[in-house]
């Protein structure tokens, strides 16, 4: 593993570069209503980039994994549709690809973690107003199970839960570029998904392994730095709550025991960093 200034990492022969469509802040009892906000009082000091005041500042990343002339794009962020937990979306996925210099037609797979409306929200270009394929080369990828889930009648017709399927899904399956996966799938050398259900019926991991090293892209089985060590809190956006307390332990069990990188959506920008122990218990530890 190397590991590169500012927002790159190279895994084996994996280039790796780290996106955001920037961060929102919001009380964290909008996510873990059962929970008082001294909970987090002991991860102040541990994470201070994660915290304005004792709210939750969090990132909104979306990552490019290069292998060999295959280029994969896990998720496309919230996009710059009003507002996101009561916040103003700051929207800036596309001024991030262009600051990193990378082409937009240069994307080959376009990988959704799974369909909530913070990870498919550049699927179109939503800056321009005839809304093309953000990414005109690639094809757009996600678990069959989350498409049927989301793409229900009664789903599609709810103002809420169907906003961002209406708005950034449908629209890529209409226009033929949309591929089911049912289980795990190879996207390029080295880079495979994996289901690993339970925020969402359809949400998918990516493994990373390449010349033995290895990396675990969780989307949001880790919603936030602090359920690395908070496992078993009940996380509201979960879809089935105990199967996503599994996804958590179970993927960090994985991470542990391989000494995986653990990436994911909502951890501190650029949103990796190792599992370790201290006094007995369980931290994400960033890069």
């Amino acid at each position: 593993m190397a590991l590169k200034p500012n927002n790159t990492l190279q895994i084996g022969d994996v280039h790796i570069t780290a996106l955001t469509d920037g961060s929102v802040s919001f009380d964290p009892r909008v996510l873990f209503p059962d929970d008082p906000l001294n909970v987090w009082a002991p991860y102040y000091d541990r994470f201070p980039e994660y915290f304005s005041g004792q709210f939750f500042q969090n990132n909104l990343g979306s990552f490019v994994f290069t292998s060999g002339d295959q280029r994969v794009l896990a998720d496309t962020g919230f996009g710059p549709h009003g507002e996101m937990l009561g916040h103003p979306a700051p929207g800036e996925l596309i001024n991030d690809f262009q600051r990193n210099h990378i082409p937009f037609d240069s994307i080959t797979t376009v990988f959704m973690t799974h369909l909530h409306g913070d990870h498919v929200g550049w699927n179109l270009r939503e800056d321009l107003e005839d809304r093309p394929l953000s990414f005109p080369n690639a094809r757009y990828r996600v678990h069959v199970a989350d498409w049927n889930h989301f793409t229900t009648r009664e789903m599609l017709s709810d103002a809420d839960r169907g906003t961002a399927t209406n708005r950034s899904v449908i629209p890529i399956q209409e226009r033929g570029v949309l591929d089911l996966m049912v289980g795990e799938t190879e996207l390029a050398p080295g880079i495979t998904a994996f289901p690993t259900p339970g925020h969402t019926p359809g949400h998918m991991s990516l493994l990373v392994a390449s010349r033995n090293e290895r990396a675990l892209l969780v989307g949001d089985i880790l919603g936030s730095p602090m359920q690395a060590t908070e496992t078993e809190l009940r996380y509201s956006p979960d879809w089935d709550g105990p199967m996503g307390i599994k996804a958590r332990n179970d993927i960090l069990d994985q991470a542990e025991a391989t000494n995986s990188i653990v990436i994911g959506s909502h951890l501190s920008f650029p949103g990796w960093g190792t599992i370790i122990r201290w006094e007995g218990r369980r931290y994400w530890k960033s890069l």
